[in-house]
């Protein structure tokens, strides 16, 4: 007598970043992970972080507010596991304690503060995953609230990699003050920028660049001009160096209103947008690259990947 099937394994990675508040649901099925639900949730954790180095608490009742939805869909579809991690925020806020514990009391989520070396290894974990290009060299970068990652590797070798206080929050609230911002504004939190990119050896091999985080993703979804998000669309999408240019003088032209106006930036991202796409720019510059892949994957898909163990042996090779 044949037993009956397993049901497929449902599983769920929540990633509490700076800015946003990630929650994908997937399934496991036969060695493969197949995602169900993908979304964030624009919650400014880290709003405020670099001048009091502390989470606010209007900031961490957002979050709380963000964990409940996202607990209330994970019991709707049935979740069976849920991995939780944090990151930029929750790494130097003094207080993250504090909201951790609000976590574990209010709604019982235990959540894993993880290193900048771990999520950068988790994000070109997603990204290599995906692409299934074992020799050719990638430049995995990840633009985030607080800061930004970038990792050198082809195949299973991580080359190197850096985690760098290059955070579109951040930044924002430290150098764009005006509305519209003025041109001495960007041009110093440019020059910062290049500064904080020194600190990374870029590679003269040529190599492809894969944007991955909210800040790619907006910047194809207003290079397709798309009314909403539609994650097929925007996955895997080549955004050219001359594209994003065009797109950086709009968002410098135009006041805070105007921008959330503009045809596929989710209105959310409107203050943040000249930042992020500023330090992508810069990147591609640095890396002597021409075009982007922007990817919808990202430190969730890793993760998973990595707790149900469907992946390759990754190394970092430090050179």
């Amino acid at each position: 007598m044949k037993s009956a099937p397993t049901s497929p394994e449902r599983v769920a990675c929540i990633d509490i970043g700076t800015n946003t508040i990630l929650l994908l649901i997937a399934e496991v099925r036969r060695g493969k992970l197949m995602p169900l639900f993908d979304t964030e949730t624009m919650v400014r954790l880290g709003e405020g972080l670099h001048k009091k180095g502390m989470l606010s608490e209007g900031a961490m009742e957002r979050g709380l507010r963000t964990l409940e939805g996202y607990l209330k869909r994970c019991r709707d579809m049935r979740v069976e596991k849920i991995f939780v991690v944090g990151t930029n925020a929750l790494r130097e806020a003094k207080n993250s304690d504090y909201f951790l514990t609000m976590v574990k009391e209010k709604l019982d989520l235990s959540v894993e503060v993880i290193s900048g070396e771990k999520e950068a290894f988790l994000s070109f974990l997603a990204v290599a995953r995906d692409l299934k290009t074992p020799s050719k060299p990638i430049l995995v970068v990840d633009v985030g609230g607080g800061s930004t990652e970038l990792i050198h590797g082809n195949g299973a070798i991580l080359h190197q990699w850096v985690s760098l206080p290059l955070g579109i929050v951040r930044f924002s609230e430290r150098f764009l003050l005006s509305d519209p911002v003025k041109e001495t504004e960007w041009r110093t939190m440019a020059d910062e920028i290049r500064k904080q990119l020194s600190r990374f050896s870029f590679s003269k091999e040529p190599l492809s660049m894969i944007s991955i985080g909210g800040t790619g993703t907006a910047l194809a979804s207003v290079e397709l001009g798309l009314e909403k998000f539609i994650p097929e669309k925007i996955h895997r999408f080549v955004l050219t160096r001359e594209a994003l240019q065009a797109q950086l003088s709009l968002y410098r032209s135009k006041t805070f209103e105007e921008r959330k106006k503009i045809k596929g930036l989710p209105p959310s991202r409107a203050d943040v947008i000249l930042a992020g796409g500023t330090i992508l720019y810069l990147i591609m510059e640095g890396a002597g690259c021409s075009s982007l892949m922007v990817s919808t994957h990202g430190v969730r898909y890793g993760l998973l990947y990595q707790k149900l163990t469907l992946w390759q042996r990754v190394v970092l090779k430090r050179e």
